[in-house]
């Protein structure tokens, strides 16, 4: 029998046209008690760009429904980078969004990711990559800082290169993957990371059905791939890496081991090494995975 936490958080992510108040009355009797939405914008030229399927209306009353059933957490997933996107289009947005979570403090969470386009998305069958839809380097940077600036204006702490959350209300599930620690997998598809191995349920329901404790993928970490995924995840977290922390898990001298990377990137501003923690310099996050890239 599995017994959870008396504080357990438990979430559920969905669109926001999917909401509607005989759901939230089932999701809170199942125990969700988190809920996270994926707006990614409320301009409706935007959405429509990215083949979203829900309007700028429906997006607001799927927040506001969301907040007025008493869910306890409820995080809105935004993007910036997006085909026919400003700086000013983003502003709204997010405007938009702060103002919501004024009326609800139950709004405690904002995620909001860049766009990353796999090469065979949809996507790009509309706007190609080199479509000037897109934003440029220096407008996309901009997009980010005001992202940045506007939530923690709000008391949104940025906690994680793409996570804002008021205080005590970081994803206690996402903070899990960042600290590289284990975590079990239900349903399919899902994945799990147990006793140095990651695996992943059979992608098929009905394979799943009939055999819902074998693997569809099994891989073993080996110490050198645990090492560089810690400091991949580490970084990312705005309270960047615990050195001494670090050493005693990983059985290693992070900065002797590292240095020269550390030396090159703190030379030139791009890490900070202050008060025992290493962290990326907050002008530098939106190149962060170029940054980790120099310890691969």
């Amino acid at each position: 029998r599995c017994v959870l936490e008396a504080e357990c958080e438990i979430s559920l992510e969905t669109t926001p046209h999917a909401i509607t108040g005989e759901k939230l009355a089932q999701w809170r009797k199942l125990g969700i008690n988190r809920l996270s939405i994926g707006v990614e914008s409320l301009d409706d030229n935007e959405l429509a760009a990215m083949g979203r399927d829900h309007t700028h209306d429906e997006a607001v009353k799927g927040i506001q429904l969301a907040c007025g059933s008493g869910m306890p957490s409820v995080c809105v997933d935004l993007m910036y980078g997006l085909p026919t996107q400003s700086v000013s289009s983003l502003k709204r947005t997010i405007g938009e969004i702060l103002a919501l979570s004024r009326i609800y403090p139950n709004l405690n969470h904002v995620s909001a990711y860049g766009l990353h386009i796999e090469t065979n998305s949809p996507l790009y069958m509309r706007f190609p990559k080199d479509s000037p839809s897109y934003p440029g380097e220096e407008e996309y940077r901009a997009m980010f800082f005001a992202l940045v600036e506007m939530l923690e204006a709000e008391g949104f702490f940025h906690y994680e290169v793409s996570n804002f959350a008021r205080t005590g209300w970081q994803s206690r599930h996402n903070l899990n993957y960042w600290s590289n620690s284990e975590y079990l997998a239900f349903g399919v598809s899902a994945h799990r990371y147990i006793s140095g191995c990651r695996s992943s349920n059979w992608r098929s329901l009905t394979r799943y059905m009939r055999d819902c404790l074998g693997d569809e993928t099994r891989e073993a970490i080996d110490e050198k791939t645990r090492l560089k995924e810690a400091i991949m995840l580490g970084l990312r977290l705005r309270n960047g890496i615990e050195v001494e922390q670090f050493n005693a898990r990983y059985e290693v001298d992070f900065l002797a081991r590292f240095g020269q990377q550390i030396d090159k990137l703190t030379d030139c501003g791009m890490l900070t090494l202050d008060g025992g923690r290493l962290f990326i310099s907050k002008e530098h996050v939106p190149i962060s995975n170029s940054i980790i890239a120099e310890f691969f």
